[in-house]
């Protein structure tokens, strides 16, 4: 991300649970609003709805008990009655204005305003007219109609009250829709919105995890690259500046060690002449003592020129393990060629061999080939007792040559099984071996392996033994077309 790149991982964090959490408290926003809203409309309804129904009972009730008393002062005359419905008919016209106040529809207002005038239009005929005149009869005969009209705006009343539930309802359901319909975006955009900054925020770190491996792993040719918050992207620059220092070093080392090895494998070669022909006895003979000399010369000028040999191969295999001489081989003929140089050392040790080697023609770098069967079987040698046993295969697999070395030492532990490959590194038997080496030997063979397109494991030998094997790519295709090397 070149556009949005926060200052730290921190902020990173910070803004996208902001910006995940905003829809979220949008809509729980908007849905309190909307229920507050419909609360608000619920209640107003209802209240106006029960003021409206209680006032449309007050106002059948004053009429009815103006049509009693008028009706009795009709009979009697008693002016007592006729006071008592003057006070009902004082009520009655409070309760129609306060009713004519409310927000009714049109149907009770066409009811309730002919009403008031009929009502008006009784009282002044009472209060004008002898209560036995025709005109009071004809008056008071009216409340009948009255009395009915006021008994069906009560009814609308209560039919309003149904109405106004029906609505709130509808608004209630309508609102559960919008509401649920809101839940419906809002779940795949704040998934959406988790994913993006989970990949923001995630990426750098899985960077800065493959560059720590890459370290780890010895890859210092490719450059660490890391994408986000400025911190990690700093982060990222520390690890390229340790990968240009580690790459640094690592030269150095391979120059040094070649150097070095230069300087002793001259004057070794003098001390290991000299060494056999003191032992050949050129120079004179020897006493039984001088000639054990002697031999102690020459067999550790030996195993320290095999040293030597070592530091060399892995300072080539470190620096220029692409660059293979391949050519058309047998390579079963290799491995026989390896078996032969070895022999001496196992008839030494009176070490078995047991070898199923089968007719394989593959496209390699025989030097290579060579070495890498060679320090499987100096490694098989070197821990395998004396007395012991040695199997030496090669099969083919589809189109991968297998070779298999087995030994009948002590075996290589699980926790060690991973590290044998790693350079100087020689594990806890080798305290115990007949030979010390440098631990360089499997180092080598897995460089000369992978530059082969292979792998080498380690499993169970013979009893506790090792057992090494390498799988090699035969490159088939390319030996079609030339005869194979002997």
């Amino acid at each position: 991300m070149t556009l949005f790149r926060p200052k730290s991982i921190l902020r990173l964090i910070l803004i996208g649970f902001i910006l995940v959490a905003l829809p979220l408290m949008a809509a729980l926003v908007y849905a309190v609003l909307r229920v507050d809203e419909l609360v608000d409309q619920s209640q107003q309804a209802l209240f106006q709805s029960v003021r409206a129904t209680r006032r449309s009972q007050a106002l059948l009730e004053a009429l009815t008990a103006m049509e009693r008393n008028a009706r009795q002062y009709q009979v009697i005359g008693d002016t007592g009655l006729f006071d008592g419905y003057s006070q009902n008919y004082d009520k009655f016209v409070e309760t129609a204005a306060s009713l004519s106040d409310l927000h009714l529809d049109n149907s009770q207002r066409q009811i309730l305003e002919p009403l008031r005038r009929d009502v008006r239009s009784i009282h002044s005929t009472l209060n004008e007219k002898p209560h036995d005149a025709p005109d009071t009869e004809s008056a008071v005969a009216r409340f009948d109609d009255l009395v009915q009209s006021a008994q069906q705006i009560l009814t609308y009343n209560r039919r309003l009250i149904d109405r106004e539930v029906d609505n709130v309802e509808a608004t209630a359901g309508e609102l559960q829709r919008t509401l649920v319909s809101l839940a419906g975006a809002l779940v795949p955009v704040t998934l959406v919105l988790t994913v993006f900054f989970a990949i923001l925020i995630t990426r750098p770190i899985r960077q800065i995890d493959r560059a720590i491996r890459r370290l780890g792993d010895e890859e210092f040719g490719k450059p660490s690259v890391v994408s986000g918050p400025r911190d990690l992207v700093q982060v990222g620059e520390r690890l390229n500046w340790l990968r240009t220092r580690l790459l640094q070093l690592e030269e150095e080392k391979t120059k040094f060690l070649q150097h070095i090895s230069h300087e002793l494998k001259t004057p070794l070669t003098a001390v290991r002449e000299g060494a056999e022909l003191l032992n050949e006895q050129v120079v004179g003979n020897l006493n039984e003592q001088q000639r054990e000399i002697a031999t102690i010369l020459r067999d550790n000028s030996v195993q320290l020129q095999k040293l030597i040999e070592d530091l060399l191969n892995f300072s080539v295999a470190r620096s220029r393990t692409s660059e293979l001489h391949r050519s058309k081989l047998k390579l079963d003929r290799v491995i026989e060629s390896v078996l032969s140089d070895h022999k001496v050392a196992m008839m030494a040790r009176n070490i078995r061999l047991q070898k199923s080697l089968r007719e394989i023609a593959m496209w390699g770098d025989k030097e290579k080939l060579r070495i890498i069967v060679d320090n499987l079987v100096s490694n098989a040698v070197k821990y395998s007792p004396d007395g012991g046993e040695i199997r030496v295969g090669l099969d083919k697999r589809g189109r991968q040559a297998l070779i298999t070395v087995v030994d009948s030492g002590t075996g290589i532990p699980d926790e060690e099984k991973e590290r044998v490959f790693e350079a100087f590194y020689q594990g806890r038997g080798a305290s115990n071996s007949h030979i010390r080496g440098t631990g360089l030997g499997l180092s080598i063979a897995k460089e000369y392996v992978q530059a082969h397109g292979g792998e080498i494991t380690v499993g169970s030998g013979i009893g506790t033994g090792a057992r090494l094997r390498v799988c090699l790519p035969l490159n088939n295709m390319a030996l079609r077309s030339a005869e194979v090397e002997a």
